[in-house]
């Protein structure tokens, strides 16, 4: 199965009702994800953690100067998710995700 590192997790927020929005966020000029997709996150303890992630970009007034996706881990905690994790998307090569200077 493809997979690729996607990012390390520089910060949290844990949202009510939403889940754990993880830091940094991806530029929608450089990505583009479907909504729904398989994660591992693999923290600095080497435990790995497989769940569902939801990227979207969100609805904001006044809108952002750059359109972004987040990243939100509807059933992770700040906990399972420390600081330093490695996020990896599953089913998904680097190319099918990230657009190239040429699109």
């Amino acid at each position: 199965m493809p997979e690729f590192l996607l990012c390390r997790v520089e910060d949290t927020f844990l949202v009510s009702g939403r889940g754990l929005i993880i830091a940094p966020s991806f530029p929608a000029s450089a990505y583009r994800f479907d909504a729904n997709q398989q994660v591992r996150v693999v923290r600095p303890d080497s435990e790995n953690l497989e769940c569902s992630a939801v990227f979207q970009i969100p609805f904001q007034t006044p809108p952002a100067k750059v359109l972004s996706f987040f990243c939100t881990l509807p059933a992770a905690t700040k906990q399972s998710v420390p600081i330093g994790s490695e996020i990896w998307l599953l089913g998904r090569n680097e190319s099918d995700v990230k657009l190239t200077a040429d699109a």
